[in-house]
C-alpha cells in the first residue's frame, strides 16, 4: 500500500484538473477502442462541457455540469474526456449509479433531444 502525502496528492490531482478544465465528456456507444485510439463506429451520444475552473478541496476535484440535451438514441457503454485543445485525456466506462464505472448514469439508455441533467461530478486522489 501507498500512502501519499496530502499536498502530492494535491499536486497530482491538480495536474488532472488542469487537462480536464475547460475540457468535455463524451459518451459513446460499444465498442470501446484502446484507450486513446481513434473513434470509428462509435456513435457520441453527448458531449458535455466541462467548466474552465475547477477547485480542489479535501484531495477532491469537484466540478458542476450544466444539463445538456442529448445528440442521439442509444446505449452509453464508455466516455472520453478531452482537453479545451481537443486533446486525448482519459477513457473510462459507463455504469449505473450504485456501479463502480468511472461515468455513473441513472439509465445507460439515451434518449436523443432528451435532457441529461448532471448534478456533479468528482475525481478524487
Amino acid at each position: 500500500m501507498i500512502a501519499l502525502s496530502g499536498d502530492l496528492r494535491d499536486a497530482r490531482l491538480q495536474l488532472l484538473a488542469d487537462q480536464l478544465a475547460g475540457g468535455t465528456i463524451t459518451l459513446y456507444t460499444e465498442p470501446q477502442p484502446e484507450t486513446g485510439a481513434a473513434i470509428t463506429t462509435q456513435t457520441a451520444l453527448i458531449a458535455l462541457d466541462i467548466p474552465a475552473l475547477i477547485s480542489i478541496v479535501n484531495h477532491t476535484a469537484a466540478l458542476t455540469i450544466l444539463p445538456t440535451e442529448i445528440a442521439a438514441t442509444g446505449l452509453a457503454a464508455w466516455g472520453r474526456i478531452t482537453s479545451s485543445s481537443d486533446v486525448f485525456v482519459l477513457d473510462g466506462d459507463c455504469g449505473l449509479v450504485a456501479s463502480d464505472a468511472l461515468f455513473r448514469l441513472k439509465t445507460l439508455a439515451l434518449e436523443a433531444e432528451a435532457l441529461l441533467a448532471v448534478l456533479s461530478a468528482t475525481f478524487s486522489e
